[in-house]
């Protein structure tokens, strides 16, 4: 099997002490906002990047990119990573990247991962306007 990356975005995450990372708020699908632009407080993209044991990543950096130009880009410190048993046969991490004040505009969410062999953008959602419904006439 060949490195591949995978995404979960959410409203929050807390990391545990025993490694248990607690994931609040996951977005199933698309992110509705109900004015153009409109200010989130934070949204967190949680990266799920695997490849095989024999071909472990040697750098790597975590990329977001919101519709609009707003962007953060995060370098993962590979050599204070722990290998489990589980990662002697598919090498796997999970890792958030947390955009704080995110400018919230319609458009795709282009999510990447860039290794030193190239990049990966695992599907991300859309943010899509959907004004609130008006006020029915009495």
């Amino acid at each position: 099997m060949t490195r591949q990356a995978s995404l979960i975005t959410a409203d929050d995450t807390t990391l545990s002490i025993t490694g248990k990372l607690n994931i609040t708020g996951v977005y199933a699908t698309d992110i509705s906002i109900p004015t153009d632009p409109m200010i989130a407080s934070q949204l967190v993209f949680i990266f799920i990047v695997e490849t095989d044991p024999d071909d472990i990543y040697q750098k790597l950096d975590l990329r977001v990119d919101l519709p609009g130009g707003d962007f953060r880009q995060v370098p993962v410190n590979l050599t204070a990573l722990r290998i489990g048993e589980a990662d002697k046969i598919r090498w796997s991490l999970k890792s958030p990247l947390l955009f704080q004040n995110a400018i919230l505009k319609p458009g795709p969410i282009i999510a990447t991962a860039i290794h030193e062999k190239g990049v990966l953008q695992p599907a991300a959602p859309f943010i899509v306007l959907r004004p609130p419904f008006p006020e029915p006439k009495q």
